[in-house]
């Protein structure tokens, strides 16, 4: 059985080290290295075959040569999305994450240059670009719904209430480090479409380029036996003024194209009617986007959308077809689209620690990084963007 497959490239680069240890950096839409692709941020970790329990660490750090420096220990992570871990941005030594304190979580800045870390009251699910403002969530109640995005631990406070006044978005001032009730999920279920007597909870946060809004995907639990989760996206402003962009349907990854629009795999005028759209957030006029790989079915379509720096290639990576995953790119500016690469996937229940490519530019677009298995182990591998040329 082949390991990898690519017609451009025999194999990628692996960027951690061989130690004994599984190594990840986490989701696609976070910035994973410094502006020459150089220290690359990691997670490193002792198992990959069960979920974390609030007990277990991982040690955060940075990739040099294939040597991890760790810079910090944490609990409050998971195998999807790590401990949010992430530069502020590729020009600047300021990393995020999260960590377990006394009475919940926090979400850390810490400058890898000078040693000097802040510390916020609630733990973020995404911080602005300008790395001013978060947004923090109840990862408690993420892990009752999907343990792969949330924090073990305790009990969610607000476990019995589908629609808690006391809980939802945060707005936190990542200088001061204080947090302030800015959307309650009694509020949101109100705006979001879904029906009144759902249980719901935001299961992804992302700040538009300009910092000045966020995206939420606001989610209904599943009801067992009887129906899947349904989603409604929603956007705000700092002020919390809001917009249901789609309400009560299928919406899963996505991506800020600009200040105005997000490329997302969706359904925006039926349930059914899947694809991978971009979506005016002022207007509500989509797009949808012609692709051969895009009529393939919606387990594998549904790709972890992202968008090369230049703004040509939409790259991402769906699920396991045959035991392999593989990392689809789309040029925007001749309509192709193809297969990059295939890696085996080690897949072993539960679902939530499968390890997807999560694949993300590096260094002004000139890398792509991606998380796999395809050694047995999970790693952190790199191939070069120029073989998008070939598509």
């Amino acid at each position: 059985m082949e390991y990898f497959k690519s017609k451009y490239i025999e194999a990628p680069e692996i960027l951690t080290p061989d130690d004994g240890a599984y190594y990840f950096y986490g989701y696609y839409d976070m910035c994973p290295a410094r502006e020459d692709g150089s220290f690359h941020l990691a997670h490193r970790v002792r198992f990959m075959d069960r979920l974390q329990t609030a007990s277990d660490t991982a040690e955060l750090g940075y990739l040099s040569d294939r040597t991890f420096v760790p810079f910090a220990v944490t609990s409050a992570w998971n195998f999807q999305q790590g401990a949010m871990l992430r530069y502020r941005d590729p020009k600047h030594p300021v990393v995020f994450y999260n960590i377990r304190c006394a009475g919940g979580f926090s979400t850390v800045t810490h400058d890898l240059e000078t040693g000097v870390r802040k510390f916020t009251d609630r733990a973020c699910a995404a911080v602005s670009p300008d790395g001013a403002y978060g947004v923090a969530v109840n990862f408690l109640r993420i892990f009752d719904f999907r343990p792969g995005y949330g924090y073990a631990g305790e009990k969610d406070p607000f476990f019995s209430d589908p629609a808690p006044d006391a809980d939802g978005a945060f707005l936190t001032d990542l200088s001061s480090g204080e947090s302030k009730l800015l959307l309650s999920y009694r509020t949101l279920r109100t705006i979001s479409g879904l029906p009144a007597d759902s249980k719901i909870l935001i299961n992804h946060v992302t700040f538009s380029p300009d910092s000045g809004r966020f995206v939420m995907l606001v989610r209904s639990f599943p009801t067992p036996g009887k129906a899947d989760w349904r989603t409604s996206m929603i956007v705000s402003d700092l002020f919390g003024r809001t917009k249901t962009i789609m309400a009560d349907t299928y919406v899963s990854h996505y991506w800020w194209i600009d200040e105005k629009t997000i490329l997302a795999h969706c359904a925006p005028e039926s349930f059914t009617d899947h694809g991978l759209f971009s979506v005016n957030i002022e207007t509500g006029q989509t797009k949808r986007y012609e692709a051969e790989y895009l009529s393939q079915p919606k387990v594998n379509c549904d790709i972890h959308c992202s968008l090369s720096p230049d703004g040509r290639y939409i790259i991402g990576d769906g699920y396991p077809i045959g035991g392999m995953r593989s990392l689809v790119a789309i040029d925007l500016k001749t309509g192709r689209s193809g297969i990059l690469f295939s890696a085996a996937s080690r897949t072993v229940p539960p679902w939530d620690i499968r390890c997807d490519l999560h694949a993300r530019f590096t260094a002004g677009g000139k890398y792509i990084s991606f998380d796999t298995t395809h050694n047995g182990v999970r790693q952190i591998a790199s191939v070069p963007a120029q073989l998008l040329q070939a598509i």
